[in-house]
């Protein structure tokens, strides 16, 4: 992995859609807003952008863990900017904080991101199924 500056961002911008509001399989449509395990989708997301840039020939990322705190809620069609910011990178782990704004400047939700880099071959040997 080339080297990623604390600090260095990356942003995923999203427009909250039906599919991204409350809605469990078991116990159906809740409520008609942007969904906590759609944030957290999007700040994996995000972090996973920013490390891309930094993945050298034979590397994958894969994710490690996800912290979300949802604060605001967004309705279908707001729009919201996930922003990951590096905050540390050791022994081969990306670690991020993120946060999800609406248009208005409204901090809908903050958390953080592990990701592991590995070689390729290593990654598909976990992943494979048999």
């Amino acid at each position: 992995m080339t080297p990623i500056a604390d600090g260095e961002t990356a942003v995923l911008d999203v427009v909250v859609t039906e599919a991204m509001t409350v809605d469990f399989d078991e116990l159906g449509r809740v409520h008609p807003v942007y969904a906590t395990y759609a944030m957290a989708k999007h700040f994996e997301e995000a972090g996973r952008k920013l490390l891309l840039g930094h993945l050298e020939p034979g590397e994958a990322g894969i994710g490690t863990a996800v912290s979300v705190e949802h604060l605001a809620p967004a309705w279908v069609g707001d729009r919201v900017r996930v922003t990951a910011r590096c905050t540390s990178v050791r022994d081969g782990r990306l670690t991020c904080a993120l946060t999800a704004v609406d248009a208005a400047g409204r901090l809908l939700g903050r958390g953080t991101t592990g990701q592991a880099v590995l070689p390729e071959e290593v990654v598909a040997a976990r992943l494979a199924r048999g």
